[in-house]
């Protein structure tokens, strides 16, 4: 009876653990703060199937019942489908060793990308990838490229995203046939995919072109190999030499103050992109500091991407300040930024008049939403 119930519970959660992706985080009933990875370990636990992740101690009794049920299932659920985030990229990854892992830990942090990664039906063991073992799983998997290993949690749809960061190991010299089953699970004709992969030695070359004739693909852009040993910089290298798709070079941020209303261009960041994506939901209002004689400066509700580098601010920039505060200057400082936009009608002298000596209340929205 208790593996029925948790097939069902299985069921009415999936699609809302796997739309958001594991790297949303979920405030449920109490003070605890689960991730989708929580509820995708909770469903396993409920499923009977062994789960090395889990000591016991986790909080995942929801109702305070002393047991975990479908129930506790249901009250993750229910904080977990308002949290999710408005995003348009999306990082993919299959990663057996935790190499390519790492690399998309690295392009969730510097896009802001959603998270998803591919895990088996049937994980894959340490004997199953033994590469001198002929008859090892992923040697008979890699020798016919018709197989199609199942995936556990399948998305249940990719309609949000635009941008798909596609991350996987090289096996034989390829992708492994894994990627092949989400590829083909879903219509990729609009969107962007951007392959990575980690190997010891092998290129991306020959995935790339597989991929590439696998489905069809609206914009399939070049994608790189990364070492074990590949940090971040060398990942911000390769994704700012990318011809990544802009936002709407009409679109434009307002700025009110005080009953007045000024004009900003956004900047060529994917801050100021992801920062324009949350302003078409809506508007935010913040409080803004004065800071040095030369600047205002208030927390954001929410993290952006940073890419920040040693700048010159002029009167009029908007200043994204260690990710997640907003900085708009009337005089000029030098500090390490990542840029947001700038100021169009406004000059240096209007500016400090505007936001005089003390706090301001600032909304920022997106101009004709």
């Amino acid at each position: 009876m208790r593996k029925i119930i948790a097939l069902c519970a299985a069921v009415i959660i999936a699609s809302a653990v796997m739309i958001c992706g594991k790297t949303n985080t979920v405030r449920a009933v109490g003070s605890a703060e689960h991730t989708a990875q929580d509820i995708r370990q909770l469903q396993r636990f409920l499923l009977h199937a062994p789960d090395a992740a889990l000591t016991g101690d986790e909080t995942y009794d929801r109702n305070q019942d002393d047991k975990w049920n479908s129930v506790d299932l249901s009250i993750m659920k229910q904080a977990l489908l308002p949290q999710c985030a408005d995003n348009d990229e999306l990082v993919v990854c299959f990663s057996r060793t935790g190499n390519t892992a790492k690399i998309a830990d690295y392009i969730v942090e510097l896009t802001g990308a959603d998270r998803y990664d591919i895990e088996a039906t049937i994980p894959y063991t340490d004997a199953d990838i033994r590469y001198q073992d002929d008859g090892c799983r992923a040697n008979q998997e890699q020798n016919d490229k018709t197989v199609r290993p199942e995936i556990a949690e399948p998305l249940a749809s990719l309609d949000q995203y635009e941008i798909i960061w596609l991350g996987y190991p090289i096996w034989w010299g390829e992708e492994p046939r894994i990627i092949d089953t989400f590829l083909e699970s879903y219509d990729l004709s609009e969107k962007t995919v951007i392959p990575f992969c980690t190997s010891g030695s092998s290129g991306i070359g020959t995935s790339e072109r597989n991929i590439k004739a696998l489905v069809p693909i609206g914009n399939q852009l070049p994608g790189k190999r990364f070492g074990a040993n590949a940090d971040i910089e060398q990942v911000r290298t390769w994704i700012d030499s990318l011809d990544l798709p802009k936002p709407d070079s009409d679109a434009m941020m307002e700025l009110e103050i005080n009953g007045t209303v000024l004009t900003a261009a956004f900047a060529d960041t994917p801050a100021a992109q992801e920062l324009a994506e949350k302003l078409r939901t809506a508007p935010v209002t913040l409080t803004l500091h004065e800071y040095g004689g030369f600047e205002k400066v208030g927390a954001l509700p929410w993290e952006l991407p940073r890419n920040d580098v040693q700048t010159v601010t002029e009167a009029g920039d908007i200043m994204l300040y260690q990710g997640n505060q907003i900085t708009v200057f009337y005089n000029s400082n030098a500090w390490q930024y990542t840029k947001l936009g700038s100021i169009t009608d406004a000059d240096a002298e209007t500016l400090a008049a505007l936001f005089g000596d003390g706090d301001i209340t600032i909304t920022i929205s997106l101009a004709g939403a």
